[in-house]
């Protein structure tokens, strides 16, 4: 009886290894990174369908200190900063609060709603591609988001292969009545100073 149970038990432990997608758990790892343990400087491009594209400029040094500075169109500037957000509207010579946030529960929020999305991945696929004469690590996969409205979504990441960095993301998002693709061009900013509104 023995010999039997550990031959089904060692079957069942390689059909598990079987199923096991390493490239969809790849893409996982990277949709669940909170940050990536950097400074950064993203330009993000927006496009809605049916409607001009919109850019802007996100500096991020911490999930407590980051601002948003809006190029094209042009528009107030935004910060968050020790648990207020801010806004300016006269690129960053003054600051005025706009409200108190609680940082610590948001990112948890965040990190839950994340958690809950990773389990519909689906349709994972992963390559290489020439990224600006450097050939980059390549991961998308379907994922359904249901923070707020419910979206059936395609997102992809390129990620360099030197030190795991992702350098670029878009954001292909489908709902009832909406259509949007965000893509995102990353950078590293280690020098990165934000203001601090007193």
């Amino acid at each position: 009886m023995k010999p039997i149970f550990t031959a089904m038990l060692f079957l069942g432990v390689c059909g598990r290894a079987a199923l096991a997608d390493p490239c969809q758990d790849r893409f996982t790892e990277l949709y669940l990174q909170h940050d990536q343990g950097i400074p950064t400087k993203t330009v993000a491009t927006t496009v809605f369908k049916g409607a001009p594209p919109s850019t802007n400029e996100f500096l991020y040094s911490s999930s407590d200190h980051y601002m948003t500075v809006p190029i094209a169109p042009p528009g107030p500037w935004v910060l968050g900063y020790q648990n207020v957000l801010y806004q300016s509207g006269d690129e960053g010579k003054t600051w005025q609060k706009v409200r108190e946030m609680d940082s610590s529960q948001n990112a948890d929020k965040a990190r839950a709603g994340k958690l809950a999305n990773a389990e519909t991945i689906r349709n994972a696929a992963c390559g290489e591609a020439d990224l600006g004469g450097e050939v980059v690590d390549v991961a998308a996969a379907d994922i359904t988001v249901s923070q707020g409205m419910v979206t059936e979504n395609r997102y992809t990441y390129w990620v360099r292969r030197s030190d795991g960095f992702i350098v670029k993301a878009t954001y292909d998002i489908k709902a009832p009545g909406l259509e949007m693709l965000t893509m995102q061009v990353i950078e590293k900013a280690p020098g990165l100073t934000l203001p601090a509104p007193e």
